[in-house]
C-alpha cells in the first residue's frame, strides 16, 4: 500500500511540475502529438492455469486451475500520441507493470480512443488497446500477449494539457515458468508442452499528456 502511494504522489509531482510544459517540440510535424504518463491501480480478479509438461522421470504432469484470484498491483506509463482527427487518438504506451501475484511485467501496447465531441474538449471516451509483455527476468517465462478496452473522462486543463481519468478491463495471456514439483527451480523449457496462464482485472487510470 505504501509502494502505491508513493507511486500517486510522484504521479502528482511529475503532473504538478509539467503543468505548464510541452514535452514535444513545436511546429507543423508536431502538432498531432502529445506525449504524457500515466499511473493506474490493476485489481486482478480471475486466474486460470493449463500446464502440460513432462517430469524429470518422464512422466508426463497435467495441471488446471481455473477460479477467483484476488491480487493487487500497480503500472507506470509513458506514452506518446497521434491525433488521427479531431475524435479519435492513436497512442503508443510502454513502461512497467505487474499483474498477478509476482508477476512483473515491461508492456509495450497500442491504444485506440474515440471522443464524441473532440479530443480537446472535455468529456467522456471509449477505447480498446492490445500489445506484448515482456517479464522483467528472462527466467519467468515466454512474453505475454495482452488487451484491455473500457471508456474514460477526459478534463482539458489548458491548450496543451489534459487530464484523463480511465476505468476498463484488461486480460492478460502469460506463458510464465513452471515450478518444477520435485525438486528446486524451474520445469526445463525442453519438457514444457504447454504453459498459458490467463489473468482477468480491472484497470482504473489516471494519465497527463501534454
Amino acid at each position: 500500500m505504501r509502494r502505491k502511494l508513493f507511486l500517486f504522489i510522484v504521479f502528482l509531482a511529475c503532473a504538478q511540475s509539467l503543468a505548464s510544459a510541452r514535452l514535444l517540440p513545436a511546429g507543423p510535424l508536431f502538432d498531432r502529438f502529445r506525449a504524457g504518463v500515466e499511473w493506474g491501480y490493476t485489481q486482478c480478479f480471475f486466474r486460470s492455469r493449463d500446464y502440460n509438461f513432462y517430469s524429470e522421470e518422464g512422466y508426463r504432469i497435467y495441471e488446471q486451475d481455473r477460479g477467483f484470484h484476488w491480487s493487487a498491483n500497480a503500472q507506470v506509463l509513458a506514452r506518446v500520441s497521434y491525433a488521427l482527427g479531431d475524435r479519435s487518438l492513436m497512442t503508443l504506451l510502454g513502461g512497467y507493470m505487474g499483474m498477478g501475484e509476482n508477476n512483473r511485467l515491461f508492456p509495450v501496447q497500442l491504444r485506440y480512443s474515440y471522443f464524441p465531441k473532440t479530443f480537446l474538449e472535455d468529456g467522456l471516451f471509449a477505447f480498446a488497446q492490445g500489445g506484448v509483455a515482456w517479464h522483467t527476468h528472462a527466467a519467468a517465462g515466454q512474453p505475454a500477449t495482452l488487451g484491455a478496452a473500457g471508456g474514460g473522462y477526459r478534463l482539458h486543463l489548458s491548450e496543451d494539457c489534459n487530464l484523463d481519468l480511465l476505468i476498463g478491463f484488461k486480460y492478460l495471456r502469460d506463458h510464465p515458468a513452471i515450478p518444477n514439483p520435485e525438486g528446486p527451480g524451474n520445469v526445463p523449457a525442453h519438457n514444457i508442452r504447454k504453459n498459458v496462464a490467463g489473468y482477468c482485472a480491472l484497470d482504473i487510470s489516471l494519465a497527463l499528456s501534454f
